[in-house]
């Protein structure tokens, strides 16, 4: 997959040209010198599609409207091949590193924890990622309305590993007792239709959401910040320093290991020693 990473900076390649690209690493770098020039943001996004680009990061002063306005030039309902980086595909990667540093942070031991894991039916959803949970917390409970898919991986895990899973989608008991609470892909109205419980910890994996029912005093988690090594550093300064490190390590996370099954690219992670920095809210870092 091909990366483009946007950025604002002054370019010296005349007048109204307004737009640069070099290559990195088998990706591209393009630079526009006017955010708010309308010609620009065109003569961009046919150059994306030209280019036969497969994700994009934007840079931190393109977020918003110069995001939005591209966003719509690339008629993005239509060109779904085209994904806009924003960091949630790398937190579903590590969302069992984020709810272990959440768990270290506490002083607890997994082994003696039990977590609630809620999603909704989606085919497209790799249902691998449960195998970590269940082989390192005391209990694994899953909410979900695909009981189907679920009550297959249940049996499977009696009948050859002697490990209980609970599944569940009842709204009323499901989430009532919940400590941590791992919101897959569920929206803030489906969410809100579950009673939580009032101090849980909730992580929003694919969405970003601020769950405030009335009498809820727990925490939402919405994104992240991470730890990488020196050499991928160095790296990302050939990009640039204006760009979000979650966003760009994503960008290489996913053109580096496209058609790998998700144990392959929990391994890279590891490799790479990529860790958890911190957690963040609705209102920025969470305090340790």
């Amino acid at each position: 997959m091909i990366v483009a990473y946007i950025k604002e900076e002054k370019i010296n390649n005349g007048f109204f040209k307004g737009l640069e690209i070099r290559g990195v690493d088998n990706n591209y770098i393009i630079s526009i010198n006017d955010k708010k020039n309308k010609r620009i943001k065109k003569k961009l996004a046919k150059k994306i599609l030209k280019l036969n680009i497969g994700a994009i990061v934007f840079s931190k002063e393109l977020e918003g409207d110069f995001k939005e306005e591209v966003c719509e030039l690339l008629n993005l309902g239509d060109n779904i091949n085209i994904q806009i980086l924003n960091g949630k595909k790398l937190m579903e990667f590590m969302e069992f590193d984020i709810l272990k540093y959440i768990i270290e942070k506490q002083k607890k031991k997994m082994t003696e924890q039990d977590i609630y894991i809620v999603f909704k039916k989606d085919n497209k959803l790799n249902l691998n990622f449960l195998k970590r949970f269940i082989e390192n917390y005391r209990m694994t409970n899953v909410v979900t309305n695909d009981i189907e898919r679920l009550k297959n991986i249940q049996d499977n895990l009696i009948n050859n590993d002697d490990i209980l899973i609970s599944v569940s989608n009842n709204k009323r008991k499901a989430l009532k007792r919940a400590k941590y609470i791992l919101n897959i892909n569920l929206k803030k109205e489906e969410l809100e239709k579950y009673r939580i419980n009032r101090e849980a910890i909730i992580i929003n994996i694919q969405e970003f959401i601020k769950y405030d029912n009335p009498g809820y005093d727990g925490i939402n988690v919405n994104y992240f910040e991470i730890n990488v090594p020196d050499e991928l550093e160095e790296r990302f300064e050939q990009i640039g320093n204006n760009f979000d490190i979650i966003k760009l390590y994503e960008s290489i996370l996913l053109s580096e290991t496209t058609g790998e099954n998700i144990e392959s690219i929990y391994n890279k992670i590891a490799r790479d020693e990529v860790t958890v920095k911190s957690i963040i809210g609705n209102n920025g870092v969470i305090e340790k």
